[in-house]
């Protein structure tokens, strides 16, 4: 998203003019993979899990912009077959095992969305790489499970009617946000400290307002 700033940050005609863009939420995914290790681990499964509520808020003008992304935790899914199709995940979870990983995800030992309800990031730089068209790094708080680090990451920019895409991929570490990667059988079976975290967001224009 910080990505599409930039560019139509360069395209404004006016240095007095302001444009705003929201995540278009009918389109898109935000996505985390988690994959499994251990002396066991082919008895377990990778897992794929899926914000189904991210909200973005974009300003941009000749001076400055920002951009903050909020996704609420407690709508984040689980092992969907289509979302496992999609990553070449051939091994199927069951309804009643995806009930049991839903709760420890959302759970006290996961994400424990009771107390901590929201993930946020807000974009703090936004430098194009010069080397390579379309091609952009962005920097900036990561907020999750009541700790916040830097995140960067690259993202690439694409046209759709009406908007643009912004896709990009970080990894994180769960443990460096509190967050202790679950584990059964004494670990022989267990989530990885490192998750991939992909993206790929439509922005909508919300309007411009003129002399702000």
């Amino acid at each position: 998203m910080s990505l599409i700033l930039f560019l139509i940050l360069g395209s404004l005609s006016s240095p007095a003019a302001c444009e705003e863009w929201s995540v278009d939420p009918s389109t898109g995914y935000f996505r985390v993979i988690l994959l499994k290790e251990g002396l066991l681990a082919g008895l377990g499964h990778d897992h794929v899990i899926d914000a189904r509520d991210v909200r973005g808020e974009i300003s941009i003008a000749d001076s400055s912009s920002s951009v903050r992304l909020e996704i609420n935790a407690a709508g984040a899914e689980i092992d969907s077959a289509a979302s496992r199709s999609e990553e070449g995940f051939a091994k199927e979870v069951g309804e009643s095992d995806r009930v049991k990983i839903r709760a420890n995800m959302r759970g006290p030992k996961g994400l424990d969305v009771q107390r901590y309800p929201m993930i946020k990031f807000d974009s703090a730089s936004i430098e194009r790489v010069e080397s390579l068209k379309g091609l952009w790094m962005v920097s900036g708080a990561f907020a999750l499970h009541g700790s916040t680090g830097t995140l960067e990451f690259p993202v690439t920019l694409s046209e759709r009617p009406g908007g643009y895409w912004a896709s990009g991929y970080v990894r994180i570490r769960p443990s460096d946000y509190g967050i202790k990667p679950f584990s059964v059988m004494g670990g022989l079976i267990k989530v990885q400290d490192e998750a991939l975290v992909k993206f790929n967001l439509g922005l909508r224009a919300l309007g411009s307002v003129p002399g702000r």
